[in-house]
């Protein structure tokens, strides 16, 4: 079972699910400690809309953050897992957040988003903004290492700042409404 580790305090939390409407979480490390061998193993399930995590730190391997639904922001975190590691159905913003893909077991591979939309007319998906994707303290090694050799599939494109305009703060959660009354700093559009 997932725990809540507080910084700076010896103890430990079981921790399942946040779904309280407006939670939010500043300084804390959710880790799941089962491993890569245990597969799928959350360290936070959030199905909270108008959750906040600001200078947060999610450790674990597969499906590390499950970003259930609804809108949330995530702003300074870190973040740190394997396969599918941020994954759900949420409309989430990520900002200035460092995302750690870790070493996969044998005959895996890093993939970092799992976006579980199964209706094209949701307003959902996950937007990550000015965040750095480094490998964690591991070799980076094998074809897909390569920058050269990432996708090409159909509908792969890069967008303008039109199209980027739309994954904002202010138009894809609607943040501007409801994020000053955490005192999170935010940036509600490009």
């Amino acid at each position: 079972m997932p725990q809540l580790k507080v910084p700076n305090i010896d103890c430990y939390f079981l921790f399942e699910a946040v779904t309280g409407k407006g939670f939010v979480a500043v300084n804390i490390t959710f880790q799941n400690t089962a491993g890569s061998s245990k597969h799928q193993a959350v360290a936070v399930r959030n199905g909270a809309d108008m959750s906040v995590f600001y200078n947060c730190s999610f450790e674990g391997y597969q499906d590390t953050l499950y970003a259930h639904s609804l809108r949330q922001f995530y702003k300074n975190c870190n973040i740190y897992g394997t396969v599918d590691f941020i994954f759900g159905n949420a409309a989430a913003i990520f900002q200035n957040c460092n995302i750690y893909p870790r070493l996969p077991m044998q005959n895996q591979f890093n993939a970092i988003t799992a976006q579980g939309r199964t209706d094209p007319n949701q307003n959902t998906g996950f937007s990550i903004w000015n965040c750095y994707i480094v490998a964690a303290k591991f070799a980076n090694w094998g074809q897909g290492s390569y920058t050269s050799n990432r996708v090409t599939w159909k509908g792969y494109h890069q967008i303008d700042g039109k199209n980027a305009d739309e994954f904002t703060v202010y138009k894809f959660i609607q943040g501007d409404m409801w994020l000053p009354m955490t005192g999170v700093p935010f940036r509600a559009g490009l």
